[in-house]
C-alpha cells in the first residue's frame, strides 16, 4: 500500500480555492447590493454558481475521489496524469466561467465528471485493498456523477434550471459517501443498503422535479430523503462522548436538509427560494464536511508517510466551534433577512459563512502540512 501524500491534494485544490475565493465574493456582493451597497466584483450570479459548483465543489469531490477516498478504498491514489487532467479541466472551467464562456465551461465540466466515472468505476466497484466487497456506497459513487450529468444534460436541453441541476452534482456525491463515513464517525453500525438507495433515490427525484420548477413535491421528496438519510445513518442513536460535537454539525446538516424541504413544499418564491437554495448548499454540504472531514482526517494521519500522533479529542477545539457557530450564524441572518429585510442581515450573513469555510479549510490545510 502507498503512503498518503497530502501534496497531491494541492494540485487539483488549487483551482477550487481560486473559484471559492471569487464565487464567494460574487455571492457577497450579490446580498450587499440587496442593502444598497456595492462591492465591484463585476460578476454575475450564473458565474458565481459555477465558480461554486463546477469550481470549488467539482475540485473538493474530485479531490476525495480520485485521492483521499481512493487511498482509504484502494490503498493508492489516481496517478499522477490524471490529477493533471482533471486539474487542467478544471482551470479550463474557471478561465471560462470568469470569460463569461459559461457554454464552455458545460463542456469542460462534463469533461471532469466524465475522468470521476472512469475512475470511480475502474476502483470503487472492485474489492478494496483488504478484500472487503463492494458495497451500496462503491455504487452510488458512479451513479451520483452519472446521473449529475444527464440532469446538467437535461436542464440545458430541456429548459430547467441549470443552477439547480448542478447544485445536485454535490450533494448526491454528498448522499453517495455518507452511507459508507457517517457510519465510521458515529462509531455505529450502517444502515441497511436499501435504506441508504431510498435516501440516494429521493433526493435524486427531488432535484429531478426541482429543475423543472416543480417545487412542492420536490420539498416533500427533499423532507423524504431527510428522514431516509438519517435512519441509515446511525444518527438517531445516542453519540460517543467523544464525538458529540460532530454529531451536532451533521445533525445541523441535516436540519438544513430539512428546511430547504420545508420551503420548497410551502413554495414562498422570492428570496425564500435563495435560502432553500443556499440551506442546502451552505448549510447541508458545510456542515457535513465540518463533522466528517476532521474525523477521517485524523484516521488519515495515522498513515501518513512521516509519524502523526493523533490525540484523542477532548471538550470542543475552538476553531472547529468557531467555524461552526459562523456559518450557521450567516445563514440564520440570510433567512432572517428574507423575513425582515434589514440590510445590516444582508451586509453580515455572506461575510460570516465566508469566513466560516475559510477558517475550516485553513485549518485543515494547518493539520494537512503535519502530514507533509
Amino acid at each position: 500500500m502507498e503512503t498518503f501524500e497530502p501534496k497531491r491534494m494541492f494540485l487539483v485544490m488549487a483551482p477550487g480555492l481560486i473559484s471559492l475565493v471569487l464565487g464567494g465574493l460574487t455571492g457577497i456582493a450579490v446580498m450587499w447590493a440587496w442593502a444598497g451597497r456595492q462591492l465591484p466584483i463585476g460578476l454575475s450570479v450564473e458565474q458565481h454558481f459555477y465558480l461554486i459548483i463546477a469550481g470549488f465543489f467539482a475540485a473538493l469531490i474530485g479531490n476525495e475521489v480520485l485521492n483521499v477516498l481512493s487511498f482509504e478504498w484502494a490503498g493508492r491514489p489516481a496517478g499522477f496524469a490524471l490529477n493533471v487532467a482533471y486539474a487542467a479541466l478544471l482551470w479550463a472551467t474557471v478561465a471560462t466561467v470568469l470569460s463569461g464562456n459559461t457554454p464552455t465551461a458545460v463542456i469542460t465540466y462534463a469533461a471532469m465528471l466524465i475522468i470521476l466515472i472512469y475512475y470511480a468505476l475502474r476502483t470503487y466497484l472492485k474489492p478494496s485493498r483488504i478484500g472487503l466487497r463492494p458495497s451500496i456506497y462503491n455504487y452510488l459513487i458512479p451513479a451520483s456523477l452519472a446521473s449529475s450529468i444527464v440532469l446538467v444534460a437535461a436542464a440545458h436541453v430541456l429548459g430547467g434550471h441549470v443552477a439547480i441541476a448542478m447544485l445536485y452534482f454535490p450533494i448526491s456525491v454528498i448522499f453517495a459517501v455518507m452511507s459508507r463515513d457517517l457510519p465510521l464517525v458515529t462509531g455505529t453500525r450502517p444502515g441497511s443498503w436499501a435504506l441508504n438507495a431510498l435516501a440516494f433515490a429521493l433526493i435524486t427525484a427531488a432535484f429531478s422535479f426541482w429543475t423543472f420548477g416543480v417545487a412542492a413535491l420536490s420539498g416533500i421528496l427533499l423532507i423524504a430523503s431527510w428522514i431516509a438519510a438519517l435512519l441509515a445513518s446511525g444518527l438517531v442513536r445516542v453519540a460517543k462522548k467523544q464525538r458529540l460535537f460532530s454529531y451536532l454539525k451533521i445533525h445541523m446538516a441535516y436540519f438544513w436538509l430539512a428546511a430547504g424541504g420545508v420551503l420548497l413544499l410551502v413554495s414562498p418564491g422570492g428570496l425564500w427560494r435563495d435560502v432553500a437554495i443556499h440551506a442546502l448548499s451552505l448549510g447541508f454540504i458545510f456542515n457535513i464536511v465540518f463533522g466528517v472531514d476532521v474525523i477521517l482526517l485524523d484516521m488519515l494521519m495515522s498513515q501518513a508517510p512521516r509519524r502523526v500522533v493523533v490525540k484523542a479529542r477532548g471538550g470542543v477545539p475552538l476553531v472547529e466551534l468557531a467555524t461552526f457557530i459562523l456559518l450557521n450564524a450567516g445563514l440564520l441572518a440570510r433567512a432572517a433577512y428574507a423575513g425582515a429585510l434589514e440590510p445590516l442581515l444582508a451586509l453580515v450573513s455572506g461575510p460570516l459563512t465566508g469566513i466560516a469555510i475559510v477558517a475550516f479549510l485553513l485549518n485543515m490545510q494547518m493539520r494537512l502540512r503535519k502530514m507533509a
